[in-house]
């Protein structure tokens, strides 16, 4: 698989919080030697020191202000203009890891203040412009990947669209081809009809290559914003599954039938389910399903 490129909170490598710690986190330490990463502290990047007195977000007249209250200064121009500056240098990028909590990478997990009082939770100002400029792409924090619902969704995103950078370089039809038909079932599962406008644009032989790459790019992005629910990755697996039915035999069928309504009401993982199916796809030796990367989103090594 292609290394997706993300960036990731500085804190996960090197003791440069505010109080000179460093953030330990199994996923993350497992995650870096699949990806290519390029470590970022906001607040170091500033000119702020470590250890250096802390900062919060304080709402002051309507407007969220990043404020140091031991030193009464304010660093919301700094910020601003770096991350604006910092984003607009960024190249190839598929996905953002920040810490959360943090009142520049925060995703919707930083405190706000009004005046001494937390009134609530918002993204940090790094965060913030990150979801500003890439709307599309994947910005998580380590807290919320302990779901491994969104654990998962996080993964597929960053290897989907890495391999899409890697289609755009090849720059060549018959790859688009190839690479929409490894995706129609994982393309059926997060946007049926985004599924089918990429179809179209695919065959449209009216449009030109790169027409049909920069159309293709906007829908495909698009598409793997939500997170899916159990029965759209039930009704896929149902999908896949017909291609075995009358291979098998009665006991075989009604034991992955049942697994599959396990999984439906969340007494089961998805990866038990699609673990069977791989096999199945091994059993029979079909090239066209082991090809899907519905059956294969992410290294396993990073499921757990």
């Amino acid at each position: 698989m292609i290394k997706p490129k993300i960036i990731l909170s500085k804190c996960f490598s090197y003791p440069v919080r505010y109080n000179g710690g460093i953030v330990l986190d199994e996923f993350v330490t497992k995650l870096k030697d699949f990806v290519e990463y390029e470590l970022v502290c906001p607040e170091i990047e500033i000119g702020l020191g470590v250890p250096r007195q802390r900062l919060i977000i304080q709402k002051t007249g309507g407007v969220k202000q990043l404020f140091q209250p031991e030193t009464k200064k304010y660093f919301t121009r700094q910020i601003t203009t770096w991350s604006e500056r910092f984003l607009k240098s960024i190249d190839e990028v598929d996905g953002f890891l920040l810490k959360s909590k943090s009142p520049s990478c925060g995703i919707t997990s930083a405190n706000l203040y009004v005046e001494d009082k937390i009134v609530g939770r918002t993204d940090g100002f790094f965060a913030e412009a990150v979801k500003e400029r890439f709307p599309f792409l994947p910005v998580e924090h380590e807290g919320r990947l302990k779901n491994p619902e969104l654990r998962d969704h996080f993964l597929i995103r960053i290897f989907a669209f890495a391999d899409f950078r890697q289609l755009k370089k090849e720059y060549k039809a018959d790859a688009l081809i190839r690479f929409h038909t490894r995706y129609k079932y994982l393309l059926m599962t997060y946007n049926q009809q985004g599924l089918r406008e990429l179809g179209r644009i695919v065959a449209d032989n009216r449009l030109s290559l790169k027409e049909k790459i920069i159309k293709y790019e906007d829908i495909f992005y698009r598409a793997f914003g939500k997170k899916p629910s159990r029965s759209r990755h039930y009704n896929t697996i149902l999908h896949i599954f017909g291609y075995f039915k009358d291979k098998l035999n009665q006991r075989e069928k009604s034991h992955f039938q049942n697994l599959l309504k396990e999984y439906l009401t969340g007494k089961i993982e998805l990866r038990t389910v699609v673990e069977i199916l791989k096999n199945f796809t091994f059993r029979f030796d079909d090239n066209y399903l082991l090809e899907q990367r519905y059956m294969n989103t992410y290294p396993e090594e990073l499921s757990f």
